[in-house]
């Protein structure tokens, strides 16, 4: 990062701070308010440690606390996610769930064996640590989140799931020498001369890794008794504080792809690398298709063709493993299961008093459907639906429309806080869909 930036990033840390946090409550319930004069902080960099019982996170010598809620709305970590055994999503990790940020609880109590419907398992545990494997490795040190058993069982974890994908793929979309790439070597280096006859599993080399890096900007906020806490409270990426294992991107066209079964994750392939999706179950997983809809990970690896363009972004291990947290194919996919899906793009909401609110977004698929919203607060809508379709530009060849709205009349950022989009079918007029924005909090009024 240029020192300037950080310079005035810092600036507007210190002017955005001030207004838009005042109040936190720490995990016992202990009231924090913000320090007078106010004190910052900006940290981007690896997370060094873990204090589970005081909701702590240490990087780049910075201990910053997570807070149960601030300003009254509940905390949550940004690029963390928490699903059920059916794939549903139950948010991020909170200080209610903090000790699910524990790579030991990670790799034992919080796996999930049961598989995504007809695709492979939901999340068989991490296959790397959130600290670095060049500090403490297979010892354990005293004072820091460390385990030296963990980290072998997440090493294992890692060769298990690679090997088991790699062999679902035929000769010629991996390298046959890929085993040996990945770290399964014989004693003096040499790579197994048959894929199903490997070396003793002492000489296999887990590839060294980064740990974590932890994003995180806020200021020092005290309790009754004169303690200082940090406590992040300027949005950052679209969050408050994340834990991000790696954000590493590889973009491509897919050579393949192969559905898993109850010990095999679903995976694809881009060039020379196996991207399998993410087992870590600290982590997010999504399949993004066009207008932003969802894609089933069945509908991913049976039915989008090789040759299709990805962009995958997610965890490496070593040169040629990846484990995909965001997979992007909103070029030309659309999942038919989903019905229809329609999305405001986040950075074009606008709102003039006097004049009304601005946004673009898309709903697909176009030729079916009729898109509408409707003003409302509080998840109560009662004023009149008003049609998208003056709005609309229609794209034939992926059956989308994009919508660019300005200055429409009847928001108020005390009244009607809240829109609803409704799609509908073009015919009959039965809602397939909707979705509510709260677009007073998304500009910060």
């Amino acid at each position: 990062m240029r020192v300037s930036h950080l310079i005035a990033s810092a600036a507007a840390l210190s002017a955005a701070g001030m207004a838009l946090a005042q109040v936190a409550v720490l995990h016992n319930g202990t009231p924090v308010t913000m320090k007078i004069p106010q004190e910052t902080f900006s940290i981007e960099g690896p997370m060094w440690d873990v204090d589970i019982p005081n909701r702590q996170v240490i990087a780049t010598g910075f201990r910053v606390t997570i807070p149960a809620s601030l300003n009254g709305v509940e905390f949550v970590m940004g690029n963390t996610q928490i699903v059920n055994n059916e794939e549903v999503s139950l948010g991020g990790i909170t200080a209610a769930t903090f000790d699910r940020v524990s790579d030991v609880n990670a790799a034992t109590r919080d796996r999930i064996f049961e598989t995504a419907g007809d695709a492979g398992p939901i999340r068989l545990g991490p296959a790397r640590s959130l600290f670095s494997t060049s500090e403490a490795r297979g010892v354990s040190v005293a004072g820091l989140d460390r385990d030296p058993q963990i980290e072998k069982a997440m090493e294992d974890n890692y060769f298990f799931l690679a090997r088991n994908a790699f062999l679902q793929y035929p000769p010629g979309i991996l390298p046959a020498n890929f085993l040996g790439l990945i770290g399964i070597r014989n004693e003096v280096g040499g790579f197994p001369a048959n894929n199903n006859q490997l070396p003793p599993r002492r000489f296999w080399r887990y590839p060294s890794q980064s740990g974590a890096t932890f994003i995180a900007q806020g200021s020092v906020y005290v309790d009754a008794a004169g303690n200082e806490y940090n406590v992040p409270d300027f949005v950052v990426k679209g969050a408050l504080a994340h834990i991000v294992l790696a954000e590493n991107v590889c973009i491509g066209n897919m050579k393949g792809a192969a559905i898993g079964n109850y010990n095999t994750p679903d995976s694809f392939v881009i060039a020379d690398t196996l991207i399998m999706m993410n087992q870590d179950p600290r982590m997010p997983l999504d399949i993004i298709g066009i207008a932003g809809s969802p894609v089933s990970r069945e509908y991913f690896t049976t039915q989008v063709p090789a040759g299709t363009f990805v962009a995958a972004v997610g965890h490496m291990i070593g040169e040629h493993v990846m484990f995909a947290e965001v997979i992007d194919v909103s070029a030309d996919v659309f999942d038919p299961a989903v019905g229809a899906w329609i999305s405001v793009i986040d950075r074009t909401w606008g709102y003039r008093p006097g004049r009304g609110l601005s946004f673009t977004g898309d709903v697909v698929p176009a030729s079916t459907t009729k898109s509408y919203i409707q003003f409302g607060s509080n998840g109560v809508f009662t004023g009149p639906e008003i049609s998208l379709d003056p709005f609309m530009v229609f794209d034939p060849l992926l059956n989308t429309s994009k919508f660019v709205v300005r200055d429409m009349a009847g928001a108020d950022p005390v009244s009607t806080r809240e829109i609803k989009f409704i799609v509908r079918d073009a015919q009959t007029k039965a809602e397939i869909r909707h979705v509510i924005y709260n677009w007073a909090a998304a500009l910060g009024l």
